[in-house]
């Protein structure tokens, strides 16, 4: 049965794309009817703690007219238990160490260790089966619109402990891109690389030829990025890239994730890049380029505000990011960047990491074992992914901020708008109309790109943005080679417990030692061999045994 399951799962993400999500049908009103969801006669009657994290531009959660709205639809009373954003990882493991628990839990930061550890092992979540079966309103239309949606987040145990964020982002999808300074090219009467020779040549161009115009021909950082807080920022991926499947995620914050030791299948079998030849030349080619002054060695050790100051000083020539977050959004040298499709290595080689399994998941909605209304605690979780809800949700009040879709409006991708926007979608400024993403909801493809956009929209503006990667995306997309992610996989406690001090001591070594490969601390002559040891040492195969046996298990 749970092959079964998993199986439908996999199916689920090649169709995910192609499916009409029910709340975006025509008849789909904002006046949609939810009278079903008043749990109680009277205002309070029913009170509920809810953990959430607390964003710098949600200026009050009590006083928010989306909170307001689901307090006015329901009568509960809700209360916010606030865990601040910078820390929410930290935060949410001491609640749950301390066994005093909210009511729900929204979109915290919940991870598959949580509930394996909290849910399953200790019985402080409420398994959700019966009330999905017997109150499932809109949670059950998700699972008849995405097979094998159920199975994803139905544990070993055969419960269910939490409901999914449904988040169809496209661009998401393809985020390691890479961008470079078109006026620099200009200036300097060149074309976009597409091989990795033509990348060398360009970026010793960018050193050398004053590329700026400033009439400084020293000032300039031909490639730079950051490993500390950008969005695949790292300066390695299109050389990587170039030579092999590259999908290392060098963040050791984040280790429930197989790219955080390098991990893809090749027909079936978990495989680690590290001692593949062509993933050491590739190493030797990065460090030969910080060698050669192209790679700003810099890059290994400052953050994000560090890349976006060289940028906006005039004096980078490319970096990577999910999008041009290196640079001011719509600003003058946000303007100079353009995508630069992954370039052929020397065996004629191109490739570009994607996630295609991201679209419905996490654990955005879990509810305590010791709620003493459970049932009033899932309908408004059920709620949640109504069309009303999605809206309130994430862009505000109807009439204020977002209203009907304009005679002849296009979405992002050319297809009839869904809704008209009044007010710029922005998570910077605070404000108390809209929640964000903040909460589970139903943002299907037809929601994200059903957003209205001018056919004519400048796309290096701030308005252009979901647009320009969109397009960019798509262009990205033949590059990308999904047979190679290993889907979402589930582990028990007592692995999850017995492989977290080895993805600590694992990470921890692959990005030490890569950075030192990178920045020449270290060579791969000399010092290579005992890399591959240490991670062995380390227990980086014991790691893949995991990961291949929970594969089989669920997938095979």
């Amino acid at each position: 049965m749970k092959k079964l399951l998993v199986l439908l799962l996999a199916v689920a993400m090649l169709l995910s794309c192609a499916s009409t999500a029910f709340a975006w049908e025509p008849e789909a009103k904002l006046d949609e009817d939810l009278s079903a969801y008043k749990l109680c006669d009277n205002f309070g009657d029913i009170k509920l703690t809810v953990a959430v994290t607390d964003h710098a531009s949600i200026s009050s959660w009590e006083d928010n007219a989306f909170v307001k709205w689901v307090e006015e639809v329901t009568n509960v009373d809700l209360e916010f238990k606030l865990i601040p954003y910078e820390s929410r990882a930290e935060q949410l493991g001491l609640i749950l160490a301390s066994g005093d628990y909210p009511d729900i839990f929204l979109v915290c930061g919940m991870n598959d260790t949580m509930i394996a550890k909290y849910g399953i092992g200790e019985g402080a979540f409420l398994p959700l089966n019966d009330l999905i079966e017997t109150k499932g309103n809109f949670i059950n239309k998700i699972f008849d619109e995405y097979p094998g949606s159920k199975g994803l987040i139905t544990q070993l145990d055969g419960n269910i402990y939490s409901l999914p964020v449904v988040n169809e982002c496209y661009h998401c999808t393809a985020p390691t891109k890479f961008w470079m300074n078109q006026q620099w090219l200009d200036n300097l009467g060149l074309t976009m690389p597409t091989t990795l020779d033509e990348l060398h040549d360009v970026l010793v161009a960018f050193r050398d030829q004053d590329a700026n115009g400033n009439g400084d021909a020293t000032d300039e950082i031909p490639l730079a990025g950051d490993y500390q807080d950008g969005w695949y920022t790292n300066v390695e991926m299109p050389i990587m890239s170039a030579f092999t499947f590259y999908n290392l995620d060098l963040d050791t914050t984040v280790l429930t994730s197989p790219e955080a030791f390098g991990m893809y299948l090749e027909d079936g079998t978990v495989t680690v890049p590290f001692a593949k030849d062509e993933f050491k030349k590739g190493v030797e080619t990065v460090a030969q380029w910080v060698s050669e002054g192209l790679i700003y060695e810099g890059s290994f050790t400052q953050d994000l505000a560090g890349l976006t100051q060289i940028a906006e000083d005039g004096r980078l020539g490319a970096s990577s990011g999910g999008y041009i977050l290196f640079a001011n959004l719509g600003g003058d040298a946000y303007r100079q960047y353009r995508a630069v499709m992954p370039v052929t290595g020397p065996d004629g080689y191109a490739s570009i990491q994607s996630f295609p399994h991201d679209s419905v998941g996490g654990h955005g909605f879990v509810i305590s074992a010791d709620c003493e209304n459970p049932e009033a605690a899932f309908m408004i979780g059920d709620m949640m992914y109504s069309y009303a809800a999605t809206m309130r949700g994430y862009y505000g009040i109807y009439g204020e901020q977002w209203t009907d879709a304009q005679e002849g409006e296009v979405g992002i991708n050319g297809e009839p708008a869904k809704f008209h926007l009044l007010t710029p979608w922005q998570e910077s400024e605070p404000q108390q109309y809209c929640v964000l993403q903040m909460v589970t909801s139903f943002r299907d493809a037809a929601f994200r790109l059903g957003e209205p956009s001018d056919p004519n929209v400048d796309l290096y503006s701030g308005e252009g943005l979901e647009t320009l990667l969109y397009q960019v995306t798509h262009e990205y997309k033949p590059f990308t080679t999904d047979e190679k992610i290993i889907p979402p996989l589930k582990f028990t406690e007592d692995e999850n417990e017995e492989m977290s001090i080895i993805k600590q001591n694992v990470a921890t070594t692959i990005k030490q030692n890569m950075i030192a490969f990178f920045n020449g601390t270290k060579t791969v002559e000399a010092d290579y061999d005992a890399f591959l040891a240490d991670l062995e040492a380390q227990g980086l195969g014991t790691l893949v045994e995991f990961y291949q046996n929970a594969y089989d298990a669920q997938y095979k």
